[in-house]
């Protein structure tokens, strides 16, 4: 694998999409990624981290990731590769190991509206994951004739943690790049176990670095649909009617329970949806940024669902209808001010027909 060509293709994408829609991870709560590098090694035979010599060792993989809140992303990843070793004296004594793991894990993210908003192009990460790690290495030690060489399989367990930064081009894909110092719980990949003769202080497994460039796809919906530019344009005077009732639904401060006097423009709603039986909606849950994030998102979501609740209550086919609570992501005024924040408080019934 050319460590040149990955480079320039990471830049010139990054280059190519700088003024691209952001990932809206709140709406696409499934991801894929695919990636590639160069793996370093790190053990009784020495250390070759962060490029101190020249790396030789490839290695690729993937992951499937989901959306849990604005912090964290669960993962299971994928990878792939070989890792070596070889000691350049006249003995040139080594070894070289095709390896590969299968590792849950969970991803916290920066971009989570706390340190970075979840909007933001640039979002860096940090990585923990734990799992399956099974090498076939190739041993060579010198100069006993009879341990020449030596070949064997092993499966052990291994822990994994780093971080990385994704920069988003569209609303569906991200570049990306990460390291991840991976320590497997086995003193065997490099043919030189621990020997309480020898290691004296402290018994350390082999270890290796991975680093990673690639591309991550986002895809899957939240809990609702969102109307696309290939539905059908609904008629204007249902979405200014929608749009008028829609800023009358008023809740009971940090509940999901609908005032008394919500009530009348919620009949409207209902009115036009019965008047109108080919219309969908979409029912969106939004909040300010008071209190925390992950538990705004949560309100948001319990706030749609119950407008579509009600909704349905009064003979809406539920079908027509779907709820996404987007928490505070998607501001329509400033949360610096009262004023700001009470318009930020709100529930939309956005009307489509979709093909």
């Amino acid at each position: 694998m050319n460590k040149k060509l990955l480079l320039t293709i990471f830049t010139l994408l990054v280059i190519a999409y700088t003024n691209q829609t952001l990932a809206q991870n709140y709406a696409h709560r499934l991801g894929i990624e695919a990636y590639g590098g160069i793996n370093e090694y790190g053990g009784d035979r020495g250390t070759r981290y962060f490029f101190a010599s020249k790396p030789t060792y490839q290695g690729a993989g993937g992951a499937f990731g989901y959306y849990l809140t604005p912090s964290f992303d669960g993962l299971l990843s994928v990878d792939i590769g070989d890792i070596g070793h070889i000691d350049e004296s006249f003995e040139k004594e080594g070894f070289r190991a095709n390896i590969w793991s299968v590792m849950p894990g969970v991803r916290y993210k920066f971009a989570n509206n706390k340190i970075l908003s979840e909007q933001s192009k640039l979002k860096p990460y940090l990585q923990a994951s734990w799992g399956l790690f099974n090498y076939v290495t190739s041993i060579r030690n010198a100069p006993t004739p009879a341990r020449l060489k030596q070949n064997y399989s092993r499966f052990a367990v291994q822990w994994g943690v780093g971080g990385g930064v994704k920069y988003s081009l569209t609303e569906s894909f991200d570049v990306m790049a990460q390291i991840l110092f991976n320590y497997t719980y086995d003193d065997n990949l490099d043919g030189l176990p621990y020997d309480p003769w020898v290691h004296t202080r402290h018994k350390l497994m082999d270890a290796y670095l991975t680093h990673r460039v690639g591309i991550a796809y986002n895809f899957g919906k939240g809990t609702g649909y969102v109307p696309g530019p290939e539905d059908v344009e609904v008629p204007k005077e249902v979405k200014t009617k929608l749009d008028i009732f829609s800023k009358q639904i008023q809740f009971e401060t940090g509940k999901a329970i609908i005032l008394a006097e919500s009530y009348p423009a919620l009949d409207s709603v209902v009115s036009i949806m019965l008047a109108y039986p080919t219309v969908n909606a979409l029912v969106e849950g939004h909040t300010d940024n008071v209190g925390d994030p992950e538990m705004n998102l949560a309100l948001s979501q319990q706030r749609a669902d119950a407008v579509m609740l009600y909704l349905t209550d009064k003979k809406v086919d539920p079908t027509r209808l779907t709820s996404q609570g987007f928490g505070e992501t998607q501001p329509i005024a400033t949360n610096k001010k009262d004023e700001g924040r009470a318009l930020n408080r709100r529930c939309v019934v956005k009307a489509y027909i979709k093909k």
